[in-house]
């Protein structure tokens, strides 16, 4: 299957000009060399090559008439460096699915089928300004983990409306496996929701993300009599010179109830921009899950600097400090970025 999509994908990008008129074919290949400092956590200090979240897409439009509009994308993640094991000759560039769907657009706004961002994770992407950095993954104790997308959704955006707009996912567990007596075989055996201002420089968003312990739709829900339940709260300001960000979050589920905060900001610098941020998660989580270790601190800085409008070099420092056991770990970060 890997072997098809990648030769799909390689006639698309030969394909001549006329037949992808309406298609745009992008991605963003984006490295990084770490020296990352796990001594006081028990681990040696290490030298990395990291890929950042590298991706390649194709996406359109086509005109319907009378107002309407057909959208698609299909969108996949490029494993480019990072290898399992540390078996660095394996050459297992795989191919990871990110957001692909197809779906209408119009006055009443835009309704997808497919694999999506959820509402939640969409209500504060444009407030943390470490994305795909070693700062935004704050050496696996992020705050930010339980961003998803999720696959088989029906998600509804609407339009904006004096600087309002609305979001919501549907997202059928399609699970006929019982659990505590009930089966996931309805449409909202999870759902995401968000309302999101953005108006005179200001943007501020509320959602709310539930997935129900039948269905299998989320990685900490099955196989519990709970609920996860998932809030976020998210306040900005932007300016031509600066703008700072600050996203307030609350978990509860099986496995963890954590509330986290987020403070970050960036100011311009020349052709680049110094960076901030400060985060804290509060967890009870003990069993050291993949989504909470422990209740944490840290903080980050970086700047990058533009090369031309499609490339980009950065320099970025992450320290997090373990409340408990007070370890500490690190990461000094070279980054390129090439966006297409």
């Amino acid at each position: 299957m890997k072997k098809v999509l990648s030769l799909a994908i390689a006639a698309a990008l030969v394909a001549p000009a006329a037949a992808m008129a309406d298609a745009t074919i992008y991605g963003k290949v984006r490295q990084s060399l770490d020296i990352v400092d796990f001594s006081d956590a028990g681990g040696d200090d290490e030298i990395q090559i990291n890929n950042r979240v590298s991706r390649l897409g194709v996406k359109g439009s086509e005109d319907l008439g009378n107002g309407l509009t057909g959208v698609y994308k299909i969108e996949y993640g490029v494993n480019i460096s990072t290898n399992p094991g540390g078996q660095e000759f394996s050459g297992s560039g795989a191919l990871g699915a990110r957001n692909a769907f197809v779906g209408l657009a119009g006055g009443f706004g835009t309704v997808v089928l497919g694999r999506h961002d959820t509402p939640l994770k969409i209500s504060t992407g444009s407030l943390d300004y470490f994305g795909d950095t070693a700062v935004d993954n704050n050496l696996g104790y992020t705050e930010d983990l339980l961003d998803l997308r999720a696959d088989g959704t029906l998600a509804y955006i609407s339009p904006a409306m004096a600087g309002l707009t609305a979001a919501i996912a549907l997202v059928p567990g399609e699970n006929t496996t019982s659990v505590e007596g009930e089966e996931a075989d309805g449409l909202t055996d999870a759902y995401s929701v968000a309302l999101m201002y953005s108006n005179f420089g200001i943007f501020a968003s509320i959602a709310y993300e539930v997935a129900t312990p039948e269905t299998t739709v989320h990685p900490v829900v099955g196989g519990d009599a709970d609920d996860h339940e998932n809030v976020r709260l998210g306040l900005g300001y932007s300016h031509d010179m600066f703008k700072v960000g600050f996203i307030y979050d609350t978990i509860e589920n099986p496995v963890d109830d954590s509330t986290s905060f987020m403070l970050n900001g960036s100011v311009k610098a020349g052709p680049g921009n110094v960076k901030a941020k400060y985060f804290k998660v509060d967890s009870d989580d003990s069993t050291g899950s993949l989504f909470r270790t422990d209740s944490h601190d840290g903080f980050g800085i970086g700047y990058d600097y533009n090369l031309s409008k499609r490339t980009q070099i950065a320099a970025n420092y992450v320290t997090s400090e373990m409340d408990d056991s007070g370890d500490k770990s690190s990461v000094v970060s070279f980054q390129v970025n090439h966006n297409f």
